[in-house]
């Protein structure tokens, strides 16, 4: 898969159950690079997410990993505190709302 279906399956997983999205509001941004990449703004509100295009305001965290890495996250064969510690995951912006974006991307 390619980083926009991989990004997809887990908004399409995230708005099946709404439950996950309580207590986000803001604007996130998620960088995959490397084959398959692309960079993705999500916009959470109101218990939905969706990719937007607009940049109104910044994002409240951003995450960077290889597509690969974000593939084997949402497959749940790692944790995202396992890539932060190997290096293999960039965070900007408020640590804490980047980390809980994992309990977007696990099933």
């Amino acid at each position: 898969m390619n980083g926009r279906e991989l990004v997809d399956s887990v908004l399409q997983r995230a708005n099946e159950h709404p439950e996950k999205l309580e207590g986000f509001n803001s604007d996130y941004v998620v960088d995959l690079t490397g084959e398959g990449g692309g960079k993705f703004r999500l916009r959470i509100a109101d218990r939905k997410v969706a990719i937007v295009d607009d940049e109104g305001t910044p994002p409240k965290a951003a995450v960077t990993l290889a597509a690969s890495d974000f593939g084997a996250l949402i497959q749940e064969r790692v944790s995202a505190m396992a890539l932060f510690m190997q290096g293999k995951i960039r965070l900007q912006g408020d640590m804490g709302e980047a980390f809980r974006l994992e309990s977007l991307f696990r099933s």
